[in-house]
């Protein structure tokens, strides 16, 4: 090793540990586990590095491998930003989000896109345009993703049919892979319809569940205000083990179905659907547009939900219908923020975010004439925005695993309602020491009495302020965050009985 001077990283997360000295530690850049004596971690404490201070010859070099220390003449921030300018403008795929049509059999009071949903399906002439573009960009290619949308996509089949056969075929001619997922609400997801969808190479299936079936039904029902939860886990059931879809089953939560929750997984585990490709993941419903601000007294606020979302993801594991989180890598680079994707409805508008596919003032143009859309207002505030041109997410530790979380609630935030446009971060800015302390547990790097009760993650201590090039003042509105109270004692938490409790 060099004798220059080194740095501690700025994306450290120390995290102590019960019934000794020692802490956990964490580095979002790197995604890198360590557990460290009171003395190294108080060697890691300041800014800058002493190796001459350990006794451990080999400890400097096993730091600077997994992150935790740098030399000190390198710009953390520029290399993150490096990494992500890659990743995002990465141009050997083509990612496509198609809506077969925008209406909807089921009637459900969040819904981001409203009641009133056009009827409306794509139209051969439509397709033929989407298949021209593709056509025109598949040269040097590796890859090309379809994500069907809605609505619900599977009462637009026959469109799904149709494309993913010219897909598949231009696909296999020019040596490009081929892969396609579907997000459906499950209702007219039967066996057959599910074998169709594996000639579609669907390899994907999102299918959202509210809780057990008096709740799932009481808000996610049909049109006609019939109960959907025993005709989606039939449909689900029917089909999982032969035909090996990855199933990823979203739960939204709620004020209204946070008790529920448990009781889904409870049934879902009784019906032996754990241990196979399902596996759950929990959101929070956000009143975050003009069709679903009328629940805004139902949601959750992030606090509330961070701490909630830990045991829920601790309890759906023990039943073997959950992964356990790993922090995510560049969390905020979807494909609204990539050069090459595009979300397409059935009248062939073009948007960037499939959240915005119900508002017809956000397109940023059309099939019929995709090379406008480089001068549309609304395209350049896409390709413009940057996690790093905020001064909140460059001052933040984990920059490196969210960088931005939901690029809408920056793009559109004159639109963007509820607490999500005050404080657009993600569950784990609320809850990262919570998971990383059970994460580190299941991964046998610390034992489970080892985990001190009532850790709560403060949102504050994840400022960085040394970062370079981040000296402008936080905003007010992050600032609000610090009027919330995070000691919440393990006494008062409603799920950590329930978390500790043996998977049967």
């Amino acid at each position: 090793m060099t004798s220059a001077p080194y740095k501690t990283s700025v994306y450290n997360l120390h995290v102590p540990l019960a019934t000794d000295t020692r802490s956990l530690l964490y580095n979002t850049l790197s995604q890198s586990f360590a557990v460290l004596t009171d003395d190294e971690r108080r060697m890691l404490a300041g800014e800058s590095f002493d190796p001459s201070r350990t006794g451990d010859p080999g400890l400097l070099d096993r730091l600077i491998l997994n992150g935790f220390v740098l030399p000190g003449d390198i710009d953390e921030i520029e290399l993150v930003e490096k990494h992500y300018s890659a990743a995002r403008n990465d141009g050997k795929s083509l990612l496509l989000t198609i809506a077969p049509t925008l209406f909807c059999n089921f009637g459900c009071d969040y819904c981001f896109q409203g009641s009133d949903k056009p009827t409306d399906k794509m139209s051969p002439t439509v397709m033929d345009a989407v298949v021209r573009y593709v056509d025109q960009n598949l040269a040097g290619l590796k890859m090309f993703h379809v994500s069907w949308y809605g609505g619900e996509p599977l009462l637009g089949l026959p469109v799904i049919q149709e494309l993913s056969r010219r897909f598949i075929a231009m696909c296999t001619e020019r040596g490009v892979a081929y892969n396609a997922a579907i997000i459906t609400n499950g209702h007219m997801l039967t066996r057959e319809t599910a074998a169709i969808l594996r000639e579609c190479r669907v390899e994907l299936i999102q299918i959202t569940l509210d809780g057990a079936a008096e709740y799932h039904d009481a808000r996610r029902h049909l049109l006609s205000g019939k109960g959907t939860y025993a005709r989606i886990v039939e449909n689900i059931a029917s089909w999982l083990d032969e035909l090996k879809f990855q199933v990823s089953l979203r739960v939204n939560v709620d004020h209204r179905n946070r008790e529920s929750v448990i009781e889904l997984i409870d049934d879902l585990h009784a019906r032996d659907l754990g241990g196979k490709t399902l596996h759950m993941y929990f959101a929070p419903v956000e009143a975050t547009t003009a069709g679903c601000s009328h629940i805004s007294d139902f949601t959750l606020s992030k606090s509330d939900y961070g701490e909630m979302e830990t045991q829920l993801f601790l309890y759906a594991y023990r039943k073997k219908l959950a992964n356990f989180p790993f922090p995510p890598k560049f969390m905020g680079l979807c494909g609204a923020l990539r050069p090459k994707a595009l979300v397409i409805t059935p009248k062939g508008d073009l948007h960037k975010c499939w959240d915005t596919v119900a508002f017809e003032h956000q397109k940023i143009g059309t099939i019929f004439d995709v090379d406008r859309i480089h001068d549309n207002p609304l395209n350049r505030m896409w390709n413009d925005w940057s996690p790093f041109r905020n001064s909140s997410c460059r001052n933040c530790r984990i920059l490196p695993a969210c960088t931005g979380a939901c690029a809408y609630k920056f793009v559109h935030s004159e639109e963007t309602r509820g607490e999500a446009a005050i404080l657009p971060c993600p569950s784990w800015k609320f809850n990262i020491k919570e998971k990383l302390l059970h994460l580190a547990q299941l991964k046998g790097y610390i034992a489970p009495e080892q985990i001190p009760p009532g850790t709560v993650t403060n949102p504050q201590e994840l400022c960085c302020y040394e970062v370079p090039g981040a000296a402008e003042a936080l905003p007010d509105k992050i600032l609000l965050a610090k009027q919330a109270s995070y000691a919440r004692a393990a006494a008062a938490q409603s799920f950590v009985q329930i978390a500790a409790a043996p998977a049967q």
